[in-house]
């Protein structure tokens, strides 16, 4: 997972190499979590930072993964 906080989008309208960068980072995050960019119309930001904090939190191993029930599934699309 590449570095990316939620401020960063808050500091101002990026310039081209920033705007570039940031949309690198978000495509490659979302690849490495499986997710299509198709998929992500179903979702706003704060939902894709929420998806990268519980993916960061695995990672850095503060926190164990699960397999997804269905219950886990119809909650995220709610």
């Amino acid at each position: 997972m590449v570095p990316f906080k939620k401020g960063q989008l808050a500091k101002g309208v990026p310039n081209d190499s920033e705007s570039q960068n940031i949309t690198a980072n978000i495509i490659f995050n979302l690849a490495h979590l499986g997710i299509s960019i198709e998929d992500t119309k179903n979702f706003d930001l704060e939902t894709y930072f929420e998806i990268v904090g519980l993916e960061m939190n695995v990672i850095n191993g503060k926190q164990s993964s699960k397999r997804a029930t269905q219950s886990d599934i119809d909650n995220f699309y709610l």
